[in-house]
């Protein structure tokens, strides 16, 4: 947009530059054959000095086109009225272009930028539950899609407007309760630091451990249960 403001802004002054605001503008079809030659050959040599002028030739506008299509016609219409010829049809065209070449250019129009369109909305949007990670027995060790489950969580972070994150870790049976609270923290606590190496505020990030005491899958105590060593995030506004 900077640029197309610039060029109107040239275009603008070489017109002010090649053609004084004080040019007389005649029309040449009604005017005696014996005055017709040195308003023809004037308009010629505005439109030749405007071919040939850096400002309009930086332009890249439509003054340098008119500027070359009145001076052909004016240079004809000349070569007319040399032999006190009055050729209609070049007379027409010189003033034609002649006119659109001295023409003001009119204030460039400059657009507001549109404001940028709605971010598409994720169907993981309409869940708390932003995300689930699945940790080995009795290991603290982020699984290897952690990183893409949490690039998932913040890619979808502006679309839903989610501003807050609860990181809860949990574990199964095995092991007492003591030692499975700790557990479930540590858990939760390594996925927070990989969120926050990803780009997510530490302030945004509630972290908790519920131990065992809220399996996933109901099991006897003592059991190893793979879907009960997680940890959940979810989300909220």
């Amino acid at each position: 947009m900077k640029r197309s403001l610039i060029k109107a802004l040239v275009a603008g002054a070489a017109v002010s530059v090649a053609f004084p605001a004080s040019a007389q503008i005649l029309d040449l079809t009604s005017m005696e054959v014996r005055d017709l030659r040195p308003e023809v050959e004037r308009r010629y040599d505005e439109a030749l000095a405007a071919t040939t002028n850096p400002a309009v030739l930086a332009s890249l506008g439509s003054t340098y086109m008119y500027a070359s299509e009145a001076k052909v016609w004016c240079g004809i219409a000349t070569g007319f009225l040399k032999n006190a010829i009055r050729d209609s049809q070049s007379l027409t065209r010189c003033e034609k272009y002649h006119r659109l070449m001295t023409a003001p250019v009119p204030e460039p129009v400059v657009a507001m930028p549109l404001p940028p369109p709605p971010l598409p909305r994720s169907p993981a949007c309409d869940s708390a539950l932003a995300a689930t990670l699945f940790f080995d027995w009795d290991s603290i060790v982020l699984p290897v899609n952690a990183d893409e489950t949490i690039a998932f969580v913040t890619a979808n972070k502006a679309a839903c407007g989610w501003n807050k994150f609860s990181i809860i870790g949990h574990t199964d049976r095995s092991g007492s309760d003591s030692y499975n609270d700790a557990l479930s923290k540590s858990r939760a606590e390594a996925v927070s630091a990989r969120m926050q190496a990803a780009g997510l505020s530490a302030s945004a990030l509630m972290v908790s451990g519920r131990g065992e005491a809220e399996p996933k899958v109901s099991t006897a105590d003592g059991e190893r249960n793979p879907t009960n060593r997680r940890v959940e995030i979810t989300a909220s506004n």
